[in-house]
């Protein structure tokens, strides 16, 4: 982007934000629902039900909601 036609620094810095900013914000809350997803849990019964489910995951179903983000291209510079 620096070396694009956005002229300065900080121009640049605006375009590359623009450019990556929602699929940044969509992996940041993909990430805190994952996070999220029975990490409160304390009863060994729950942690242990949690686990056993993801476990059984096939992991087909897991590949398939982490390629959107793991089957990305960078923008091309100006």
């Amino acid at each position: 982007m620096c070396a694009g036609e956005a002229g300065t620094v900080p121009a640049a810095l605006t375009a590359y934000d623009r450019q990556r900013r929602r699929r940044s914000q969509a992996v940041a809350r993909a990430s805190f629902r994952t996070g999220r997803f029975g990490q409160q849990l304390r009863h060994p019964a729950a942690v242990a039900l949690r686990d056993t489910l993801l476990r059984l995951t096939p992991a087909r179903a897991s590949l398939r909601a982490m390629a959107r983000y793991a089957d990305w291209q960078p923008p091309t510079a100006p």
